[in-house]
């Protein structure tokens, strides 16, 4: 298997494209039956037994005959996803795979990440709809219509509809109703200036999207600056390929990402050390494949000073480069604790149109540790109150650089030279 067919997602947005489509009996048997082959066979995730789809689904099986729409259907099918307790594994409805492949669709324009009272909104799309009428980060969709929430798909419907939002802030309830629109997911990547020195480079996907050209582009403007920061709030990961070639920048070409490790890599260990765990970290010291940066034989490198920030929605390939960063002394991280959801994974095509994402590969950081479930703990660490403040990010920023030269016996009269 080529690492460049290995994609880490994005977090998903709550949008859909169309009108609510019915699913039959026999359309839903034949999914399930491809769902269990496929994470039974194929999925791989340490200490795992994936056997126990059987009684999942079981547990789940008035549900799924309950269920008369695909959107609903892919509902019930992702709780009993869920039960297996890890990321990277889910279904998608032919809809939401085809806004994963377009990045276009039709909601309210949010990204949202579920919490125990709702789904915590992580980034407010430019021009949606949720923007438009004054949601913002942080804010928690507690009820869509007078209904608790707790999925994404509770708040989706066709273009031109309203949905009355109910958003937690501060501890007060309050309603928005919102009309449904077109949007797209695509954000543009954007390089600044903070400074005469300092520049600030936000990538906020390695997956649809992300342009290698443009990031090249990007690095030739920053050639003067002595500083950089990679801003990778909210990014909820992509392709490996995008992860490497954003590495290739700042990293020489002999420098490892960490590992993946897969089943085979496992059994592998079992057989050479047949009475020790076969568990990631253990198995890395030994085998798996490792992640390297993809810089060119004489491509120049960005050899400043970094910073990178990080956020409880950084996902997967941003947990990654973070780490990277962090484990080969490269730069500081800087935010809140990353989200923990860095397995490598595949989507599969399904009966119907619908897809399935399934974990295939462990991940491994250059310094030995598994962030899976862990997420990248940053060196200094912002007050989650203030994930929407910019000011508060840059000051952190700062204060990362004036960290890295004083470790580096740079006197604090030489910080603004």
């Amino acid at each position: 298997m080529k690492l460049r067919n290995i994609i880490i997602p994005a977090l998903v947005a709550a949008a859909s494209l169309a009108s609510t489509q019915t699913i039959s009996e026999d359309a839903k048997a034949n999914v399930l039956a491809a769902v269990g082959k496929h994470v039974k066979e194929r999925a791989y995730v340490s200490g795992v037994d994936f056997t126990k789809w059987d009684s999942f689904a079981f547990k789940y099986d008035k549900d799924f005959h309950k269920a008369t729409t695909q959107e609903a259907f892919a509902q019930v099918v992702n709780r009993a996803l869920d039960e297996f307790g890890f990321s990277h594994i889910q279904m998608l409805t032919p809809r939401a795979a085809q806004t994963r492949t377009t990045g276009k669709s039709v909601g309210i324009g949010v990204l949202i990440q579920p919490v125990t009272n709702g789904i915590r909104i992580v980034k407010v799309l430019d021009g949606g709809p949720a923007q438009k009428a004054g949601l913002k980060v942080n804010d928690v969709i507690v009820k869509a219509d007078g209904k608790p929430v707790t999925s994404p798909e509770e708040v989706r419907g066709p273009k031109d509809t309203k949905v009355v939002i109910t958003i937690l802030r501060d501890g007060k309830e309050t309603n928005y109703t919102i009309t449904r629109g077109i949007f797209s997911l695509l954000v543009k990547d954007e390089l600044k200036w903070v400074d005469d020195k300092t520049v600030m480079l936000t990538i906020n996907s390695f997956a649809t999207g992300y342009s290698q050209s443009a990031i090249d582009g990007f690095f030739d403007q920053a050639s003067k600056a002595q500083r950089m920061i990679i801003d990778l709030r909210s990014n909820g990961g992509g392709s490996v390929m995008s992860l490497g070639h954003l590495a290739g920048k700042v990293f020489n070409r002999d420098v490892t990402l960490g590992k993946f490790i897969t089943r085979s890599h496992a059994d592998e260990f079992k057989k050479k050390f047949p009475d020790r765990v076969a568990e990631p970290i253990a198995v890395s010291k030994e085998f798996g494949w490792p992640v390297q940066s993809f810089s060119r034989e004489n491509g120049k490198t960005f050899d400043g000073e970094i910073v990178v920030l990080i956020s409880p929605a950084s996902a997967s390939a941003s947990e990654i480069f973070a780490a990277s960063i962090a484990d080969n002394h490269r730069g500081k991280v800087v935010g809140v604790k990353s989200a923990g959801a860095v397995l490598a994974s595949s989507f599969i095509k399904l009966p119907e149109g619908f897809s399935l994402q399934i974990p295939l590969m462990e991940y491994v950081s250059p310094a030995g540790r598994r962030l899976e479930g862990s997420g990248v703990a940053p060196d200094i660490t912002l007050d989650p109150a203030k994930l929407d403040d910019d000011q508060a990010w840059l000051e952190a920023a700062k204060l990362a650089f004036q960290s890295t030269r004083k470790e580096s016996g740079i006197g604090t009269d030489q910080l603004n030279r």
